[in-house]
């Protein structure tokens, strides 16, 4: 059975982001004797004219790609750090992936573990196995086939007047997703009231995904059209419908979408002192239109303040009188794209192969069978739901030590005052810039492994002995999450909270990040295996592995994103002008250094602007850790080195790299490792590198910001 649901995960993934580290010398143009020098040193098992190449600007292999390594290869420390360091790794030939992934990996099975572990009892638990033993019941899915969808699709087709389309919009039970012509989009800090939370509302998302693919023919728009056409024939014909009754429905999904497009206006952040409204206001405009009956049945109803265009909400109720029809065909077409991977195995197929992309390679080499059937659990059904935190909570208990927590705090406030003296002495920085940046500084909130307390009482998910299917129970945790949001809006801004039911935060994803609406950092239990952190581990090690990712992420907080909100996680730009562009210009070398790279023979150029962010972050981690290590006696930065050359640690087949090296907005992780080591004193002394290694970068040419 488990092999019946790879294909759903492989269309499904996540891209998997690694974390944090890099930078080098200022770009050159690399000399004819500098190339040549290169491929004369290339081992033979690299001198088939075919092979991938040192990059020519580095002298640097691409030590990622599998394949690099034998027994007999010759390193040295001083010309290839990162080779060298893992060398001995990569030729076992075990080693797959990426260091960080294989932690996400042992994380997946650990969650298994704990779901399969009877001890474990609970009202938390019990909802995550229902759930869990829903989904992975293919042969009650299959026997139920479309049929758990069916009712949802009559109650659709059984609204004739606007009373009984208004009923149908504002009923949670038979419209579970919500689906109406003026929906929730979302909800944000409010710039005007900051202690408080505004909620978005507008016409819904279209079904193609953009407002621009109604009026484009661009390969995308077409793919959407063709998939959006492809499932909604599939569903309806398994129900009976005939083709001029489907094509009925999809056109006029499409042209009642597209005049939503063209009656209401996009409204943004700097829209809110204008156009939100209290709950009283939108009840006056909102005339026999039931927006406030919907909210409240959402769970929106208590929020402050709400963003919406008033002319749209005026004309919202006239709209729905006269195109009746048209909104049932635009929410049967929505219930059957959200709904069809959580039925039997032949739809959930079927979705799968529709929603694949032209031209996109997968490559599976790297996880078995079991390891993606649990990714599909794991990391896509369960974890993009606000079930995710009753899961997250046990884990914790069971996995994390405690100890683990007072020594990451305790960590992270080192790092951030350790940070107050590199603002302080950066020389690029203005005296009222340096002053921004401390306070800043001062108000990050430290988030370390443990969410807030949750509250699944009212969640109810019917196990299939009770009669239920898996697609009740995506409905019913769909349900539960929606409140959860509504209530979270519906309270004063609380910069301390870790709310447990924002899927998004989850804790044991493995990661650590920096989240500007609060100004704060999150160490998610996640990420807390080795090699990035391991109970026991020496300072050289701590600093090194999530230190290094900590601080990385610190410096989110101050860059060309981080400056658009303040110190309270309000959008509100703060840092002096002239200290921005001093950044612009910082940053500006890094992109360019990036830019004069070739990791592998047909790589052409980097993108240095895509990963400049990433790149400038990774050397802020390393910069701040390595002034920690000054207060330590007898500081082992061999070991230190050596570890942060683990952390990044990966090989990958060279389509999986090619893939990273085109998308991902951090640098290849040899260039993580090497780029980042390069740029600092301490690396230069430890392993005594002079002019001429390729290690050695000149202090006037080294590009670290921070």
């Amino acid at each position: 059975m488990k092999k019946k649901l790879l294909a759903l995960f492989l269309a499904l993934s996540l891209c998997t982001i690694p974390l944090s580290a890099c930078g080098s010398e200022e770009p050159k143009e690399p000399t004819e004797s500098d190339a040549s020098a290169g491929e004369e040193e290339l081992p033979a098992f690299l001198q088939d004219e075919n092979a991938i190449k040192p990059d020519p600007a580095t002298g640097w292999i691409d030590s990622d790609i599998k394949g690099y390594f034998d027994k007999d290869i010759e390193l040295s420390l001083k010309d290839d750090f990162a080779a060298t360091v893992n060398k001995d790794l990569y030729a076992t030939g075990t080693f797959d992936g990426a260091a960080l992934e294989n932690i996400g990996r042992k994380v997946t099975e650990q969650k298994r573990e704990l779901v399969n572990d009877e001890s474990v009892t609970g009202k938390n638990i019990e909802e995550v196995r229902k759930f869990i033993g829903l989904a992975e019941d293919m042969d009650r899915r299959n026997s139920l086939g479309v049929e758990p969808l069916k009712p949802y699709i009559e109650n659709i087709e059984n609204i004739n007047t606007v009373d009984e389309l208004y009923s149908w919009i504002t009923d949670v039970k038979a419209n579970p997703l919500g689906v109406a012509p003026l929906d929730v989009a979302g909800a944000s800090r409010s710039v005007v009231e900051p202690e408080s939370y505004f909620v978005s509302l507008s016409k819904p998302t279209p079904v193609l995904q953009t407002d621009d693919a109604y009026y484009s023919l661009s390969e995308t728009s077409l793919e959407n059209m063709v998939q959006v056409e492809d499932k909604v024939t599939y569903i309806l014909g398994k129900m009976g419908y005939s083709g001029a009754q489907i094509t009925d429905i999809i056109h006029r999904c499409y042209q009642f979408e597209k005049m939503l497009i063209s009656q209401t206006a996009d409204l943004s952040l700097e829209d809110e002192e204008d156009v939100t409204y209290t709950k009283e206001e939108i009840e006056f405009i909102q005339g026999d239109y039931p927006l406030i009956r919907y909210l409240d049945s959402r769970g929106f109803g208590e929020c402050t303040r709400y963003l919406a265009d008033s002319d749209f909400v005026k004309k919202i109720d006239r709209i729905c009188e006269t195109h009746i029809d048209d909104i049932k065909a635009m929410s049967i077409v929505k219930y059957i794209i959200q709904t069809g991977l959580y039925l039997d195995e032949e739809t959930y197929n079927f979705f799968v192969e529709s929603s694949k992309k032209r031209g996109v390679l997968e490559e599976t080499e790297n996880r078995t069978e079991e390891q993606i059937h649990e990714d599909l659990i794991f990391k896509q059904y369960l974890a993009r739901t606000a079930l995710e935190g009753a899961l997250d909570a046990e884990y914790v208990k069971k996995y994390i030590d405690p100890g683990s927590y007072d020594r990451l705090y305790s960590m992270t406030e080192e790092i951030i005052d350790t940070y107050r003296m590199v603002f302080s002495s950066e020389p690029w920085l203005s005296e009222e810039g340096k002053k921004a940046c401390l306070e800043k500084l001062d108000e990050i909130k430290i988030h370390v492994v443990k969410q807030d307390e949750a509250d699944y009482s009212s969640l109810n998910i019917k196990s299939a002995a009770d009669g239920g299917n898996f697609l009740e129970a995506f409905f019913e945790v769909n349900r539960f999450g929606v409140e959860k949001t509504g209530e979270f809006t519906s309270r004063p801004v609380n910069r301390n909270e870790w709310d447990p039911y924002n899927f998004a935060l989850s804790t044991t994803t493995t990661n650590a990040f920096y989240y500007p609406q609060t100004n704060g950092i999150y160490i998610l239990a996640g990420i807390l295996e080795d090699p990035a952190y391991f109970d026991g581990m020496t300072d050289e090690e701590l600093f090194s592995g999530i230190g290094t990712i900590v601080g990385h992420e610190v410096t989110h907080g101050f860059d060309y994103q981080g400056v658009k909100f303040d110190k309270y996680g309000i959008e509100n730009s703060w840092l002096p002008e002239g200290d921005e562009k001093s950044f612009q210009d910082a940053t500006a070398k890094v992109s360019l250094f990036y830019s004069s790279l070739k990791p592998y023979s047909g790589s052409g150029i980097y993108n240095g602007t895509n990963v400049q962010g990433e790149a400038v972050a990774d050397m802020g981690g390393m910069r701040v850790t390595l002034e920690m290590a000054k207060k330590r006696n007898d500081f082992d930065y061999d070991k230190y080195f050596r570890h942060y050359a683990s952390i990044w640690a990966a090989q990958r087949t060279l389509n999986q790299e090619r893939s990273y090296f085109t998308s991902d907005p951090h640098p290849l992780n040899f260039y993580r490792i090497n780029v980042v080591v390069s740029q600092f004193d301490e690396f230069q002394k430890t392993y005594d590198i002079k002019e001429g290694d390729k290690m050695y970068v000149a202090p006037e040419k080294r590009i670290a910001v921070w």
